[in-house]
């Protein structure tokens, strides 16, 4: 089983967009596998929206309004639905453990729970419990990739380093406690994409501007066609 694989990053998912269009010609997915804003990509993805189309998204002024997210993910509901199998992950507040939301199961509120960034974003109540943003224990949900028999997986992490000198080391000791195994078992063939270098600030992970959006775009095209 193919799996495409969209870690969290805020706007820097507009990294994966331009990545995508150019992986999309030599990969086909089984499986499409997002946290956080990797959940919103994989989404419009598994329901057949094509590279170009997606690139257009992004670079609607209003996909970046955090605050019009709820109205964006339910009219991607009434517009869109699911070509492929997808899954997104989503943290559990209270217990903090990550879990799955699989196919037709998802809903936008589990959308919106997997991009639900702690002190940034609200957070979302899914049948009875308190859920926070999806890449929180884990940014590149490779784990629930292999979890769902996945064997071939390309990974297009756009944090593998955090954006933040100060929090950087807070946040790996959290994750290094309470996070995901990113351990990959045998028989299973991993490539993980990260770009060539650093995207932005942490801020720019939640504020970027319209030209920030378009050189992320250009930036994940180039990384693609050099792999």
């Amino acid at each position: 089983m193919k799996a495409l694989v969209l870690s969290g990053g805020g706007l820097f998912g507009a990294w994966q967009a331009g990545a995508w269009s150019v992986l999309a010609e030599r990969f086909e997915p089984d499986l499409i596998v997002g946290a956080s804003i990797g959940s919103l990509n994989g989404y419009l993805i598994a329901c057949g929206v094509d590279p170009e189309e997606l690139i257009s998204i992004w670079r609607n002024p209003a996909f970046r309004r955090l605050q019009e997210l709820e109205k964006t993910l339910q009219g991607w509901m009434q517009h869109y639905s699911l070509r492929r199998p997808l899954a997104v992950t989503v943290t559990d507040i209270l217990t903090m453990k990550a879990w799955i939301a699989r196919d037709e199961e998802i809903t936008w509120r589990h959308l919106a729970a997997s991009c639900a960034v702690p002190l940034a974003m609200p957070q979302v109540k899914i049948g009875g419990r308190w859920c926070t943003d999806g890449g929180l224990l884990a940014p590149l949900p490779v784990w629930a990739a292999v979890e769902l028999g996945a064997t071939e997986i390309e990974g297009l992490q756009v944090l593998g380093k955090f954006p933040s000198p100060l929090l950087g080391p807070l946040v790996a000791a959290f994750r290094g406690v309470a996070g995901k195994s990113d351990t990959v078992p045998t028989g299973v063939d991993l490539r993980v994409r990260e770009p060539r270098e650093l995207l932005g600030d942490l801020k720019s992970t939640l504020w970027g501007t319209q030209m920030d959006v378009e050189r992320w775009i250009q930036q994940g095209i180039e990384d693609a066609q050099g792999w």
